[in-house]
C-alpha cells in the first residue's frame, strides 16, 4: 500500500507569483517555472486545461473588477495581446487558487467567461 501524501500548500513565493500574474505583472512562463511542482497547464490546444496539485489557499487570491479593468486597459494600450488576455482569463477561471470577489462574482465571472471563450486565442495581437 502506498502511503497517502496530502498536497502541499502554496509557498509564499508561489502565491506571490499567482498574485502578480492576476495583475499582469509577470507572464505565464514565470507562473510555469514558479509552480512547476504543483501545477500544470496548457492553453495552446483546442481544449485548455489546468491541473493543480496544491491545497487550495484560504483565503484565495481575490479577483475584483479592478483586475478586469486593468487587463482591458493593458490590452487597449497594446501592452498585452488578445492571446495573453484569453490565457489570463482562462487561468483565473480554472485555477482554484483564485476566488472571485463575492460582491461582484456574477459580473466578474461573466467577463472572464466572455474573454476566455469568445475572444480568439490564436490572435497574437
Amino acid at each position: 500500500m502506498t502511503p497517502r501524501t496530502d498536497p502541499p500548500a502554496l509557498t509564499s513565493d508561489q502565491r506571490r507569483v499567482l498574485e502578480q500574474y492576476s495583475r499582469f505583472e509577470v507572464g505565464l512562463n514565470k507562473v510555469r517555472g514558479a509552480l512547476r511542482d504543483v501545477m500544470e497547464f496548457n492553453f495552446e490546444v483546442d481544449k485548455r486545461w489546468v491541473n493543480t496539485f496544491f491545497l487550495v489557499p484560504e483565503p484565495g487570491i481575490q479577483i475584483t473588477r479592478e483586475h478586469i479593468a486593468n487587463a482591458l486597459a493593458k490590452k487597449r494600450e497594446g501592452l498585452i495581446s488578445e492571446r495573453d488576455l484569453v490565457y489570463w482569463a482562462s487561468m483565473l477561471l480554472m485555477n482554484d487558487a483564485y476566488e472571485l470577489d463575492s460582491q461582484d462574482e456574477g459580473f466578474i465571472a461573466d467577463w472572464l467567461n466572455d474573454i476566455s471563450y469568445e475572444l480568439d486565442p490564436s490572435s497574437g495581437e
